[in-house]
């Protein structure tokens, strides 16, 4: 199962009550409880939390939720690891800290950093269990993002651009007040552009000994909740797949560690690459297919085929028609 921490909720109450709705209803409906407000560190359902935002933006109207929950999103809302956050040099070792101890923050979230020609794209994908739409937790978890380099080397700092996957909203102003920056929907990727200069930026808040200390006591927090390999492995598939290097050489080298051990952890896991791998081409293609301006050819690019007679014959394998036919019956562009 996915899981998220229920820090992740910590502004839901306010922000449900603002647009006029009851949260402990909103909660109750996809099984939650408003007990787990006041346990941050709780291990919840992604999936829960994911219909929770979309089913709140439906019932009120509004379809910022994401946005507005990240807006008073402090360092100190990531518990120890924000504290470690917070104590980094610069933004790199914010961002390398981040990448490291991810899930004792949100195991369901997984981030990667590519930089080229100057720029650096910090990517991320938000992991479910079911196939569920992902605009609001995708704008809370970009959100997010943005505050925590801010609060590292500055509230001026901009992004150069942002980039969703959904569609876009009725209006963009308060993605313009929150990003301050061009955002980009219909996109392959959920993903944020930066300059890769920024990422040596100093943070003037760094304190060496505060860091080391909560290191330490992070590891510790490591050793007690490790993530399991399935999921490591889940993580880096979702953003290995749309590179088209979501091999299990490509996801044992990013794990540092060998194919062989990989395999053999796996099994241990009573799992195998190939049915995560499947898996996560299953939940994809959906999405993307549902996309009128991907056509075939770019579909298939982003499951990591080569060739899109591959792609059609693993479909029509799966799902027991083309993709063509597949888009054709919901009414989309083939």
């Amino acid at each position: 199962m996915s899981l998220m921490r229920a820090a992740v909720l910590a502004n839901f109450v306010d922000v449900a009550r603002q647009l006029g709705l009851k949260p402990e209803e909103q909660l109750r409906a996809v099984g939650l409880g408003t007990a787990l407000i006041g346990n941050p560190d709780r291990l919840i359902s992604s999936d829960a939390v994911v219909q929770l935002l979309e089913k709140t933006a439906a019932a009120s109207g509004c379809d910022t939720i994401g946005l507005r929950m990240a807006e008073p999103r402090p360092m100190s809302q990531f518990g120890v690891v924000g504290l470690l956050l917070s104590q980094q040099k610069s933004l790199r070792d914010v961002l390398q800290m981040a990448i490291r101890y991810l899930p004792l923050m949100n195991e369901s979230l997984a981030i990667m950093l590519e930089s080229q020609a100057g720029q650096t794209l910090l990517r991320e994908e938000i992991l479910t269990d079911a196939n569920l739409p992902k605009h609001q937790v995708a704008e809370l978890a970009m959100a997010a993002n943005v505050k925590v380099f801010r609060s590292t080397v500055g509230a001026d700092w901009r992004p150069v651009r942002v980039y969703f996957r959904h569609a876009a909203p009725r209006s963009l102003d308060e993605h313009w007040r929150v990003f301050d920056c061009p955002c980009q929907f219909d996109s392959d990727l959920n993903a944020m552009a930066f300059p890769t200069r920024d990422l040596d930026r100093p943070n003037p808040n760094a304190d060496s000994r505060m860091a080391e200390y909560a290191l330490g006591f992070v590891e510790t927090l490591r050793e007690d909740n490790a993530t399991s390999i399935a999921t490591a492995v889940r993580r880096q598939i979702y953003l290995l797949l749309p590179l088209g290097r979501a091999t299990i050489k490509e996801v044992a080298r990013s794990l540092g560690c060998s194919v062989r051990k990989l395999q053999i952890d796996l099994e241990k896991a009573g799992a195998a690459f190939g049915e995560l791998l499947d898996a996560a081409r299953q939940e994809r293609v959906r999405l993307y297919l549902e996309n009128p301006n991907f056509d075939l050819g770019h579909v298939a690019s982003l499951l990591g085929y080569n060739h899109q007679s591959s792609f059609s014959r693993w479909f029509s394998g799966c799902f027991g028609e083309s993709p063509a036919s597949w888009r054709k019956c919901r009414g989309g562009a083939v």
